[in-house]
């Protein structure tokens, strides 16, 4: 055999020791690197997705939870603070204009009165502490009065009708808000829909009571 033909075989031999002693596992430690680079993106990716859902507003799985009836203490969670004393009888959601707080009709009225009853008015206390937190002071606010189908009777005299009442209702809201809970009265305005806007239809008394109700939202800025 010639020395060339030596050289060649020796060569031959090197290379194939080489891939198959050394270069072997230098691509497992590649392949494992680009493997934990994999996971750590996906990690990241999913991190990424779950965030953008809970910013955007009425959209991803915010919105998921808040049109989950049995959930709604977790929407509440992701728009109020947790240490905001708001009343669990208040129901808070977002919607395409702004974050609403709807309260039932019973909690701050007698029926057919338009006077604030005294759990109404701590209620509203911990309401102005939330509109004039930072994140919301410079929103406008509007207080709507809402009523069931029933005709005023007792009080005619007073509120021809349940438009009326639905005002009168509102305004109450408004000015105890102003006055007593310190929220500007340049953004906050009063609203009254009488039974136009009812919540569930029927005429049970559970259908009724709930479309009795003030809504209080506060408007998405520019709104």
């Amino acid at each position: 055999m010639s020395r060339k033909l030596v050289y060649r075989f020796a060569l031959v031999c090197l290379l194939g020791f080489l891939s198959s002693g050394c270069a072997i596992p230098g691509l497992k430690e590649a392949n494992q690197r680009l493997k934990e680079q994999n996971d750590r993106l996906v990690s990241e990716n999913n991190r990424l997705e779950q965030e953008l859902a809970s910013f955007r507003g009425g959209g991803g799985a915010e919105a998921a939870v808040a049109n989950t009836p049995a959930r709604k203490e977790a929407a509440s969670d992701l728009l109020i603070p947790a240490d905001s004393g708001i009343d669990s009888n208040v129901q808070i959601e977002r919607t395409a204009e702004g974050i609403k707080l709807t309260i039932p009709q019973q909690v701050f009225f007698a029926p057919g009165k338009t006077e604030l009853t005294s759990t109404g008015k701590g209620v509203l206390r911990n309401i102005g502490q939330l509109l004039n937190n930072n994140d919301y002071s410079d929103n406008t606010v509007r207080v709507e009065g809402h009523t069931d189908d029933q005709p005023v009777k007792k009080v005619r005299d007073r509120y021809p009708s349940n438009w009326e009442l639905s005002t009168a209702r509102a305004c109450t809201v408004v000015r105890y808000l102003v006055g007593s809970a310190g929220v500007a009265k340049s953004r906050i305005y009063p609203a009254g829909f009488a039974d136009t806007r009812p919540l569930a239809n029927g005429k049970s008394s559970d259908s009724r009571q709930k479309n009795r109700r003030v809504e209080i939202t506060i408007l998405n800025q520019g709104a």
